[in-house]
């Protein structure tokens, strides 16, 4: 198993008496020193991505960040549950009405009882919400491409296998 680590890990390591001695404990250690540098790295990213993604936000006025991830889904599907977006969104129903509620004022969504369902109310981008949603999603998309230009195709490609990859294994880890 190859094992890839920072210099600074390497020189702490070669210092432990420990390790030259092949206890376990230092050894799992070093590991651990990876996991937590790539926990750190990981965070540093969604941080980053959470603030460009609220800088964009800003640049439409009337959008929050939380409101642009609970109606991203209805460009794709036309009609959800409200309790849907709320999920998926990772917020509570009661907030995603409230924050429906105020977009419906703007203009920007509509919402009705399901026909199938009294109980269940459905959301709806209008047309204009629709065109401010997807102008935001090119200003971010704009601003994405502009970071990411610094990196090569071949690292970019590579990049995008492994943000994937963890986007995974974090997926599989929470169920």
């Amino acid at each position: 198993m190859l094992t890839i680590m920072p210099a600074e890990s390497k020189r702490s390591l070669a210092r432990d008496p420990r390790t030259a001695a092949g206890d376990p404990e230092a050894e799992a250690g070093v590991q651990d020193a990876g996991v937590e540098e790539l926990a750190r790295a990981a965070d540093a990213l969604f941080y980053a991505m959470r603030r460009g993604r609220a800088a964009t936000a800003q640049s439409a006025p009337g959008l929050s960040p939380a409101q642009l991830a609970l109606i991203d889904p209805l460009d794709r599907e036309t009609e959800l549950p409200v309790s849907r977006l709320a999920a998926g969104a990772a917020i509570s129903v009661p907030t995603a009405t409230r924050m429906l509620q105020q977009l419906e004022a703007k203009g920007l969504v509509s919402r009705r009882r399901s026909p199938a369902d009294e109980r269940q109310v459905l959301a709806s981008l209008t047309d204009e919400g629709l065109g401010e949603l997807r102008l935001l999603r090119a200003r971010l998309r704009e601003r994405q491409a502009k970071a990411l230009l610094q990196f090569a195709p071949e690292e970019r490609r590579q990049l995008a296998r492994q943000l994937r990859k963890l986007a995974e294994v974090i997926t599989a880890v929470d169920r």
